[in-house]
């Protein structure tokens, strides 16, 4: 009989980029291995984000970054179209 492997989750971290107290983040973590994904796509978001909102966008990303142990992976373009690649590639 072969050993079960893990399955992989892909987070999408969104608006919310906390880990502490994050359910979405804790139901993925209890599935297997997490991989934590951040999406920059201007195209997809009725509210574009000004200079301060990238200075802080880019600041938290750094934080939550270093929380998750250097492992964020982090997109610019399509998220439809970036997700379906992911799923592809961990299937």
């Amino acid at each position: 009989m072969g050993t079960l492997t893990k399955k992989t989750t892909i987070f999408w971290f969104r608006q919310d980029l906390r880990i502490t107290d994050n359910p979405g983040l804790f139901a993925a973590s209890s599935n297997g291995d997490v991989l934590p994904v951040y999406i920059l796509d201007d195209n997809d978001n009725p509210f574009k984000m000004g200079e301060a909102g990238r200075w802080w966008l880019h600041n938290s990303l750094i934080k939550l970054n270093k929380s998750l142990g250097f492992s964020i992976n982090v997109y610019i373009g399509k998220s439809k179209d970036i997700i379906v690649n992911l799923a592809k590639k961990i299937m």
